[in-house]
């Protein structure tokens, strides 16, 4: 896992997930255009297009993943809109997101009268090129992952390519949640900060968050209620007291979102050090305790998901050039990724199969397959090979 990529000035960190999107979601566009440029078709029309698939296509995933989620996650947060919009850690799926980015499409096609058929067909390798990013990014993050292939005697490994997420990753946490594998008590918190019941795993983002970070957050609370007891007692009611209470205000607010790792790590320092009984565990020891429990051999479904859509998306683009008729590229899509993604939940374990025996992006996905197959039906037995709605708008690649 390296779920933060690199930090900048200021203390603010690029988390690794959201920089694979930025790419993936750039890359794609450019290959778009490029695509649309080489039929004739218009690649300013597919940037607009490819901005509103972002707003409808984040809005659309992070919608679903709140829906799937709602009890277990958003139901018992202190305040629900700011847990809903709040995608630093990730939450989105992309079964929303396709859904959201297609209905951006429908609608800016509709309002200008351009050709839905050739514009989704333009985009389609593109959603598969994108994805492939944003699995690489599942993978730094430690979501998405498989379930287990290791030997139950030996505990090895049954493949080369699995692996083992590192303490209190998704994978461990649930792995742990299900008595599948222990940790010292240590590590484990009961502090009624938490919002949910106790126990829980100890956060690894408090173990491995470094020291300055750690207690320069509280050390700067303290300073600054100093300092505006001492400007109250000078000057009351200056602007310069109302600066110093504006700056305390919003430091406060940075260590309360820190609250919750903060009581839990307190917690697991109270235990005696393995090291030293006379004393309290540090948190380096903490941190070196938790870096020997790691999740058990998984499959690396991520990876397994990025090279399955590289391959679709080579597969639609190549479809793409030869194609005889509009449209039959996004319907391809629809047929095609659905049997992909009902095999990889087949090996993924994060999901529940809380939808009739399946899980929800299972469901979906049979829809997503019984609507493209309708909708091949009607492309040949309805619709003229080419949208009457393609006009040319520039020259062709050399």
């Amino acid at each position: 896992m390296h779920p933060e990529f690199f930090s900048l000035p200021g203390g603010f960190n690029v988390k690794t997930y959201g920089f694979c999107l930025m790419i993936g979601f750039l890359s794609a566009v450019w290959l778009a255009m490029r695509r649309a440029t080489r039929v004739k078709a218009d690649p300013d029309r597919v940037l607009d297009i490819s901005f509103m698939c972002l707003l409808f296509g984040v809005g659309g995933a992070r919608a679903f993943y709140v829906i799937h989620y709602w009890t277990p996650q958003f139901v018992d947060a202190p305040n629900r809109f700011l847990a809903v919009i709040d995608i630093t850690e990730g939450g989105l799926e992309f079964l929303g997101g396709f859904i959201g980015a297609t209905i951006a499409t429908f609608v800016y096609c509709y309002l200008k009268k351009q050709s839905l058929r050739l514009y989704l067909d333009i985009m389609a390798p593109g959603a598969m090129w994108g994805l492939a990013f944003g699995r690489l990014g599942c993978f730094f993050n430690g979501c998405c992952f498989g379930g287990v292939c290791e030997v139950p005697q030996t505990h090895e490994a049954r493949y080369e390519w699995a692996v083992r997420f590192p303490f209190a990753s998704p994978a461990h946490w649930k792995e742990w949640e299900e008595r599948q594998v222990t940790v010292p008590a240590e590590l484990i918190t009961t502090s009624k900060e938490r919002l949910f019941p106790p126990p829980w795993l100890v956060p690894e983002s408090i173990l491995s968050m470094p020291v300055e970070k750690r207690e320069g957050m509280i050390r700067n609370v303290n300073d600054l209620k100093d300092a505006i007891e001492r400007a109250k007692a000078q000057a009351p009611g200056s602007p310069e007291t109302a600066k110093i209470e504006a700056s305390f205000a919003a430091a406060v607010k940075k260590a309360e979102a820190h609250k919750q790792e903060f009581a839990s790590l307190i917690n697991a320092q109270k235990f005696p050090s393995r090291v030293e009984p006379s004393r309290r565990t540090s948190v380096s020891e903490l941190e070196q305790l938790a870096s020997k429990y790691q999740s058990l051999a998984v499959h690396p479904t991520q990876l397994y998901a990025a090279i399955n859509a590289i391959l679709l998306s080579a597969l639609l683009s190549a479809l793409f050039y030869v194609r005889k008729r509009h449209g039959v590229v996004i319907v391809m899509l629809l047929i095609l990724y659905p049997i992909q993604r009902t095999i990889e939940e087949l090996i993924r374990v994060d999901n529940p199969h809380d939808v009739g025996g399946l899980t929800i992006s299972q469901f979906i996905g049979l829809v997503l397959f019984l609507f493209g197959i309708a909708a091949l039906f009607f492309l040949y037995k309805k619709l003229p090979e080419r949208s009457p709605y393609a006009v040319a708008t520039v020259e062709p690649l050399k």
